[in-house]
């Protein structure tokens, strides 16, 4: 990071096990994306794999700035993307020996991945003439933070173990089914603590 000219730390978080970072910001993000050595990190094969993923990360990222790219193109672009995403480990079953090394998981998609690959091309169709740029990501945001704050909330009760096997997105999706629910069908989401009242 020092030959980028970035500052990046991590920290241990006082009387726990975890720990924190510098978040990366704008330019800053970009640039880590661009031009970072992973191979400072990774054997150079896995080093190789990673780099083509943030690379085609970077193209989109491109692509999605320019008010001329065509929405079929960008969405086979995010299509291969995609696939390179979610390519899989292939292990040999007699040796346990990973004879190709993939990169994520199904259970690694978020809701962003799905808009970027399923869904932007069809704004680019339909809103083609203002450019993404004009559009705010505000709402979404503020939703996404709504149910992480939700989400890491709960986790933390029972100290942070992890209790069962579902995804974290299936976890909040659920969790906003049943609020969508209860909202539709005047059920309210909390009762008030009743009131005990002591006689002499």
């Amino acid at each position: 990071m020092e030959t980028l000219k970035i500052r990046f730390e991590f920290w241990k978080i006082r009387d726990t096990d975890n720990w924190c970072y510098t978040s990366l910001m704008g330019n800053d993000k970009l640039c880590v994306l661009r031009k970072f050595n992973l191979a400072k990190l990774f054997d150079p094969e896995r080093a190789a794999l990673i780099r083509s993923l943030w690379n085609g990360f970077a193209e989109l990222y491109d692509l999605l700035g320019e008010r001329e790219t065509n929405p079929h193109y960008f969405r086979l672009k995010a299509k291969e993307w995609y696939e390179l995403f979610l390519k899989k480990t292939v292990v040999n079953p007699e040796t346990n020996i990973i004879l190709v090394q993939g990169l994520y998981r199904s259970s690694d998609l978020t809701p962003y991945i799905h808009v970027l690959v399923s869904h932007i091309w069809e704004f680019m169709l339909k809103h083609q003439r203002w450019g993404l740029n004009s559009f705010s990501c505000s709402a979404v945001e503020k939703k996404n933070h709504n149910h992480v704050s939700y989400f890491f909330r709960k986790t933390l009760k029972n100290g942070g173990k992890f209790q069962n096997k579902t995804s974290a997105i299936r976890e909040i999706m659920e969790h906003e089914n049943q609020l969508f629910f209860y909202t539709q069908n005047n059920i309210p989401l909390s009762y008030p603590k009743p009131q005990y009242i002591h006689i002499l």
